[in-house]
């Protein structure tokens, strides 16, 4: 298998569309650096009240991993299935290749990439925002945390992307499969999100008696329930979607909450085992054109 790896990486260092996406990647990070930086000199009145995680990159470092994966998807999509339109798993296999071998090597290629463009946009990011918006909020330790937890994250989406384009022979039916897959988990991840947010109770109030001289009413605070808070096994369910689901962790770490990393890496593990696993099976069977 070491040398489908290899093949595999002098095709994606020759990549012309792998170029692209760690542009794009680092790019990104340029660009809310620059904007970031433009909105304090516009508005330093209303930065001096804010904390310093909102003037460094730190505040947004980690939440352009949503953003990225739309180049894993594009990429991974692409980058395998011109493993078949090339018939170059058809080649693989005459020469004596495994079918597992062929489906951990490509996993492994597309995981290693899709780290790589992450790392670029959180380094640049980083690097570029320590230099024009000034010191980090976070610590070393906590820089570092969120990186490995994020790198994990993405690991077990590119499980999920390459187990769907290895079992689709089409380049163009995989890519556009990848890329709806990552919009229906990203506005998954937003309404799962948006649900465990919301209160159990709010607080209102209502007019309790009239005072029949001057017409003024007595107005008391009253405590409602939530008529859109969840709970019950339904809840239950939502929670655990928003600790397993790779765009869930995406927004978790996004918004600095690192209370469940522990169990998120677990949650990413399981992914991985499962759709690998998965996806060899399937693979193994299939009918190759």
């Amino acid at each position: 298998m070491s040398r489908l790896i290899k093949a595999n990486f002098a095709r994606l260092f020759k990549s012309t569309l792998f170029r692209i996406c760690m542009l794009f990647s680092g790019g990104l990070g340029v660009f809310l650096d620059i904007m970031r930086y433009i909105d304090i000199q516009k508005n330093l009145s209303h930065y001096e009240n804010l904390g310093a995680e909102f003037k460094s990159a730190d505040g947004f470092a980690f939440s352009g991993a949503l953003y990225v994966v739309f180049a894993v998807a594009a990429f991974v999509g692409i980058f395998v299935g011109t493993e078949y339109s090339d018939g170059t798993v058809r080649n693989k296999l005459m020469v004596g290749h495994k079918r597992w071998e062929i489906y951990i090597s490509n996993f492994i290629t597309c995981a290693a990439a899709d780290i790589i463009m992450l790392l670029t946009f959180i380094l640049v990011t980083l690097g570029l925002g320590q230099l024009i918006l000034g010191k980090a909020s976070l610590t070393m330790i906590e820089t570092f945390v969120y990186t490995l937890s994020q790198c994990a994250t993405i690991i077990s989406f590119t499980a999920i992307l390459v187990f769907f384009s290895m079992l689709i022979q089409s380049k163009s039916a995989g890519s556009v499969t990848a890329l709806i897959l990552t919009v229906i988990m990203f506005m998954a991840a937003l309404h799962i999100s948006s649900k465990l947010e919301e209160p159990e109770y709010y607080n209102d109030y209502q007019a309790t008696s009239t005072n029949a001289e001057t017409g003024e009413m007595s107005i008391e605070p009253i405590t409602i329930k939530n008529p859109r808070y969840i709970s019950g096994t339904k809840r239950k369910i939502y929670v655990f979607a928003n600790k397993a689901l790779p765009f869930n962790q995406f927004y978790q770490i996004a918004c600095n909450n690192d209370k469940n990393i522990g169990i998120m890496a677990i949650y990413s593990i399981i992914i991985v085992i499962l759709s690998n696993g998965a996806g060899m099976v399937i693979f193994r069977k299939k009918d190759l054109k």
